[in-house]
């Protein structure tokens, strides 16, 4: 990691004594001690709790490729995408930034229908959306997007891949 920062700050001489102690049974130097003590602090705030789950969602994503065609109903508009991820709750998109553009999903609210075939059948999946959160990159936009109004042998084809 290349260094850009610096960092000044005052410390009690035990601390600084203590740190020098480290630093020399490490045989770092002090500055090296002092980033290493916090990035390992750093690491650890991010940590979960012990027993917590990191995942908030109500249901667990599945990592996949699946090409999908969106249909919004509002603006007639029809577009080529591809799902990144699924679970029974919902789901992740990737569009072009035309695409998103064409559609107008312009944030949390919007809605939308995906149409899909999952790996595993021939049947096309068809399942109402709405945007949950909408995050731009470079050349791409991605949607999560939870499940409305699901209809039930869409949903139990979907469940049925899942589980």
């Amino acid at each position: 990691m290349k260094k850009e920062s610096s960092i000044c700050f005052r410390a009690s001489k035990e601390l600084h004594d203590a740190l020098l102690t480290v630093s020399r049974e490490d045989r770092r130097s002090l500055s090296s001690t002092i980033g290493i003590i916090l990035s390992d602090y750093l690491n650890q705030r991010k940590m979960p709790a012990e027993g917590v789950s990191e995942e908030k969602r109500q249901y667990p994503r599945e990592a996949l490729s699946l090409p999908a065609m969106i249909n919004q109903p509002d603006t007639r508009q029809v577009g080529a995408a591809a799902i990144s991820e699924i679970s029974l709750g919902g789901l992740k998109i990737i569009l072009s930034r035309e695409l998103e553009e064409r559609l107008a999903i312009e944030g949390p609210g919007s809605k939308f229908e995906v149409v899909f075939n999952l790996p595993s059948g021939n049947m096309p999946i068809r399942l109402s959306c709405e945007s949950r959160c909408v995050v731009d990159s470079e050349d791409s936009v991605h949607i999560g997007a939870s499940f409305v109004d699901a209809d039930f042998q869409n949903y139990k084809a979907l469940q049925a891949y899942l589980i």
